[in-house]
């Protein structure tokens, strides 16, 4: 009950079709919205079984987290530094700088929502 609350301050959720084809160790480049009204753009990745999203821009300098292969099969990466993050908490890995934003993710019925 208190969950169905709370989402009504938050939003709702924006629903990712198919996303538990998405294999262990790997991230996906998602846009969510509308390109032509700003679209937030998340990175979607499976670490030990589970979904986890970050915002496709690196905390330090401007540039964007890539899509592929995790570092180590558990690192999101930003090729412009080489920094590397923890998609499960946004944590710094390599690198300095402050942590790249998470979202909460849900997996249901092999979709995922996603709130931004």
């Amino acid at each position: 009950m208190l969950g169905r609350i709370l989402n009504l301050f938050r939003g709702r959720p924006a629903v990712i079709r198919g996303a538990s084809k998405l294999p262990e160790g790997y991230a996906k480049k998602i846009d969510l919205g509308d390109p032509l009204a700003g679209c937030t753009s998340i990175i979607l990745c499976r670490v030990e079984g589970k979904l986890h999203a970050l915002d496709v821009r690196c905390p330090h300098e401007g540039g964007r987290i890539t899509e592929g292969p995790l570092v180590d099969g558990k690192h999101a990466r930003c090729p412009l530094h080489n920094f590397t993050f923890d998609p499960r908490n946004g944590a710094v890995i390599s690198g300095h700088g402050g942590k790249a934003k998470v979202y909460k993710v849900r997996e249901r019925d092999g979709d995922a929502e996603v709130w931004t």
